[in-house]
C-alpha cells in the first residue's frame, strides 16, 4: 500500500542531513530512519504496544488523517504536541472504559501536554496530585485509539469519548 505520509517524510529527508537510527517528528507522530538512502527507509510505531515499529504507514495514515480533521473542523490551529507528551490522568481510569473524559488546559510546561484524562463522576479529586498518574499521550493512545484524534486540539476543548461530543470553551 502507497503511503502519501511516507512520501512526504522521504522527501523531507532528502533535502535533510539524517542518519540511521535517528527519530523525525511530523506533526503528533514519530519515525524511524532504518536505513540513509535515496529515499532512505523510515518506520513507524506501530501503535500496538510500545516502542514497536512497522513499515505499514496505514495507522499513522489514520491517525494524522484524523487528527487534521478535528483541526480543520474547530477551524484552530493544531496545538505543537507528540506522542511523547504526557497528561495527567485519573487514577480510577481504565482504558476503554465508559463515562471518560479528555479536557485540554494551559500547558505547565516540559513535556506536560496540559491534557487531563477523567471519569465522569470519578471519585477522587482531580485537583489532588494523589489522584493523578502521568502518562504519555503515545501509551493512553495505544491502550485507547479513542483519544488519538484529538490530540492536537489546543487548550481550551473538553471531549466525551462515550459520544464524540467536542465542547469548545468560549473565548
Amino acid at each position: 500500500m502507497s503511503s502519501t505520509l511516507k512520501a512526504y517524510i522521504q522527501k523531507f529527508l532528502a533535502d535533510t542531513p539524517h542518519k540511521t537510527g535517528e527519530t523525525v517528528q511530523f506533526g503528533w507522530l514519530w519515525f524511524r530512519i532504518v536505513n540513509e538512502g535515496s529515499p532512505p527507509e523510515i518506520e513507524t510505531f506501530d501503535m500496538k504496544q510500545m516502542a514497536s515499529f512497522t513499515t505499514d504507514f496505514s495507522e499513522a495514515e489514520r491517525i494524522h488523517h484524523e487528527q487534521w480533521q478535528m483541526v480543520t473542523r474547530f477551524g484552530v490551529e493544531p496545538d505543537d504536541w507528540s506522542l511523547m507528551n504526557t497528561a495527567l490522568v485519573s487514577k480510577n481510569y481504565v482504558p476503554g472504559q465508559s463515562k471518560v473524559f479528555l479536557r485540554h488546559d494551559a500547558s505547565s510546561g516540559g513535556a506536560d501536554s496540559g491534557w487531563y484524562v477523567g471519569i465522569y463522576d470519578d471519585s477522587l479529586d482531580m485537583d489532588d496530585v494523589n489522584s493523578v498518574d502521568i502518562r504519555s499521550l503515545y501509551e493512553l493512545t495505544i491502550h485507547d485509539m479513542r483519544m488519538a484524534p484529538y490530540w492536537l486540539l489546543p487548550s481550551g476543548f473538553m471531549i466525551n469519548l462515550d459520544t464524540g461530543k467536542v465542547e469548545q470553551a468560549s473565548a
